[in-house]
Parts: structure tokens; C-alpha cells; sequence
């Protein structure tokens, strides 16, 4: 008869198991039935009022509706449910850890006109910035809209999910960056796929640190040793040495492991191909370029750079063109010839053979002297 019941339990387990592993987590707010409404706050918005259906809002000016956010774990879908009789639009908004006060990331966001019952569905697994730990979460709306919210859920990956991809994230590197020299982000977590192909696309990674996991269980064991006076703690204390030892070597693993990807990347990217498709590092094909660009500057005192962004791109070419100085185009360039454009789509000879800014003429005219790659190339003025 036990054995029976064992067998019964241990099958139903095995058919409830994955399901109650799989199955995702989710936070809603419910503003349905509410007698009072809690930690919403409003600006601008012409009437908000809390009816058996949901928050009624409206509004003729641009208005904020803002929810002070709590989430105890990670979402990558949002779902928003509401009426709206004419429709509506304006921005979805949040503020993430370490953001100043009047900071926000935002995306936009529509509501089709409808009697009956809507949801929009946000995916913020695709969204770099989004960080369930904001503080503060909430809509911009347009002049003109008018709904019925009635519900927001924020749903996230499953138990399955919260142990697979952090074990996976601590063997997920980061690219080579000019930090790299002094820090590397160390082990962290992601908890699904779209966390972890996003990491290290902004800084600092959107990733809960592996450090804090390793140093509790390192305090626990420390504590446990402590406190068992009653038994051997020499045996005790050398489990927790080994421990030690054994988390030690793991992070030095994989910290050479990051060295080594670092080099077979540059390998890959650099050493190995022509001088026309290199790339370095996180600087792209622009090492290549100025490289090149470089030999045009040869006995020469100054020449215009123009890039698509100053840091760290000028910084560079000065380097790979001492001692010839780079000059801005809108400071005096009488005399200088030689210009070193680097993706610059919007800037281009025109049929006088000048360099053109949005149609603003820029320099005399002159010949493209190296096509390198679409809108980066050497221009010599005749």
C-alpha cells in the first residue's frame, strides 16, 4: 500500500514538475473594483476617476500617469488592458536604477479605439534599456486621449529559465573595450535569452552580479564553521578552505578564459584579414581606416577630420597622423587640403566637386583621393 502511494506521488510529481518549473512569473495591477487608488500619481491630465471597470482617463493637454514600480523579478512582456472608446497614444516610460530624477527611457505606444475590452502586448525582451528593478513606471498621453485602464501585467521567465541562463551568463563574455585595461565586469546573470543576447549593449550590463551569490554562500559556511564549536572544526574549517579554493579557481578559469576570447577575437577580426575588412575591437573598421587615411597626412601640417562622433575617433586619427594635427571644418582650414571624413553618410562632393554638409558647401573642390567604405574617405582639394 505504501509502495503504491509512493509510486502514485512520485508520477504525479513527474507530470506536475514541468509545468510548475516552466511556468513564468507574473506581477499584475489590477485597477478594477478599486475602492482607492495606491501609488499611482497624475500631472496635466484634464480628469482621472476610478470606476468599477478601471481608471477612467482623459485629457485635452499632454498628461503623466506614473505607478511607483516594486517588481521582484524580471519581465520581458508587459501587457496592458484597457478600453478605449476614440483611441489614444503617447509614450511608455520608466525609470531605471541609478537614473536622476527627471530621467526616463521611454517607447512609444498606441491605443486602438475600441468599446470592448483591448491589450497591447510590449515586448521589452527586445528593448537594450528596459530594467524590471525601475522605480518608477508610467505613460505620457497625447492631448485628445481618453481610455480605460484596467489592467498591467509583467510576466518573466520560469524556474527553469531563473537557473539555466544564469549558468549559462557566466561564461558570457564581454567585448574588448578601452576599460577593459583596468576592470572587467566579472560573472553575471541573465534570465532569458533576450537578457543575455542584450548583456553588454549598454553600461553598466543589465545583469544581477554571480559576486553576491558566491560571497553569501562564502559568509554562510564561514558563519556555520563559527558556530559549531560542539564538533571537529578543524574538518569544518577545511571544507570551507576548499570551498574557497574552489570558487577561487573557478573565477580565475574564467577570467582566462576572457583573456583568451579577447585575443582569438582579435585574431578573427583583425590579424587575420586584409586591411580593407579589419576590424578592432569595439572602434570597428575605423582603425583600419585611419591607418590608411593616415599616409595622405605625410609632411603635413594640419588636415579637417569629421567623424561621426568625436570620442574616441579623434583622439585616434591624431595619434595614427602625428605629427599632422586634425582641424575642425568650421575653424579656419585655408590652406589645408587634405580632408579624413569617417561615417559621415551626409556629407558628399557635389557636381562642383565640393564637400557638402545637408547642401551647405564645406570646402573648395577637390577629388576623392581613397573610397574606403560608404561615407568614410580622403578628399583632397585641388
Amino acid at each position: 500500500m505504501l509502495r503504491s502511494l509512493l509510486l502514485t506521488a512520485l508520477t504525479a510529481g513527474s507530470l506536475l514538475a514541468p509545468n510548475v518549473c516552466d511556468a513564468a512569473k507574473t506581477t499584475t495591477w489590477n485597477l478594477m473594483n478599486l475602492q482607492k487608488l495606491e501609488g499611482w500619481n497624475t500631472a496635466n491630465l484634464t480628469t482621472v476617476n476610478l470606476i468599477p471597470q478601471g481608471l477612467a482617463v482623459s485629457t485635452q493637454t499632454q498628461g503623466q500617469l506614473v505607478k511607483i514600480s516594486d517588481l521582484k523579478h524580471s519581465v520581458d512582456k508587459i501587457g496592458i488592458t484597457y478600453i478605449s472608446p476614440t483611441g489614444g497614444g503617447g509614450l511608455f516610460f520608466w525609470r531605471a536604477p541609478g537614473m536622476k530624477e527627471e530621467q526616463v527611457f521611454q517607447i512609444p505606444i498606441s491605443f486602438s479605439p475600441s468599446t470592448t475590452q483591448q491589450k497591447v502586448i510590449l515586448d521589452m525582451g527586445d528593448v537594450t534599456e528596459w530594467d524590471a528593478r525601475s522605480d518608477r513606471i508610467g505613460f505620457v498621453l497625447n492631448e485628445g486621449s481618453q481610455l480605460i485602464l484596467q489592467e498591467m501585467s509583467f510576466t518573466g521567465p520560469g524556474l527553469i529559465d531563473n537557473i539555466i541562463f544564469p549558468i549559462k551568463t557566466f561564461f558570457k563574455f564581454d567585448n574588448n573595450h578601452a576599460y577593459s585595461i583596468n576592470f572587467l565586469w566579472g560573472p553575471l546573470m541573465a534570465y532569458s535569452q533576450e537578457q543575455l543576447d542584450a548583456l553588454y549593449n549598454k553600461v553598466p550590463p543589465n545583469g544581477d552580479s554571480w559576486n553576491t551569490f558566491f560571497y553569501t554562500i562564502l559568509a554562510a559556511c564561514a558563519v556555520f564553521v563559527f558556530l559549531m564549536k560542539k564538533f571537529k572544526r578543524k574538518n569544518l574549517t577545511l571544507v570551507f578552505i576548499t570551498l574557497l579554493a574552489a570558487c577561487w579557481l573557478l573565477y580565475d578559469v574564467r577570467m582566462g578564459s576572457e583573456f583568451i576570447s579577447f585575443a582569438r577575437t582579435d585574431v578573427k577580426t583583425w590579424w587575420s584579414k586584409p586591411i580593407e575588412l579589419k576590424d578592432f575591437r569595439d572602434r570597428g573598421s575605423f582603425t583600419a581606416f585611419a591607418k590608411t587615411a593616415a599616409e595622405f597626412t605625410t609632411g603635413k601640417e594640419n588636415y579637417v577630420f569629421i567623424a561621426s562622433h568625436g570620442w574616441p575617433f579623434w583622439g585616434s586619427m591624431k595619434y595614427e597622423a602625428y605629427p599632422a594635427l586634425p582641424i575642425a571644418h568650421d575653424s579656419d582650414t585655408e590652406g589645408v587640403d587634405t580632408w579624413i571624413i569617417f561615417n559621415r553618410n551626409d556629407i558628399k562632393p557635389d557636381e562642383e566637386g565640393r564637400l557638402t554638409m545637408n547642401g551647405v558647401a564645406i570646402s573648395p573642390p577637390g577629388d576623392i583621393m581613397l573610397p574606403f567604405e560608404p561615407g568614410s574617405f580622403v578628399f583632397v582639394t585641388r
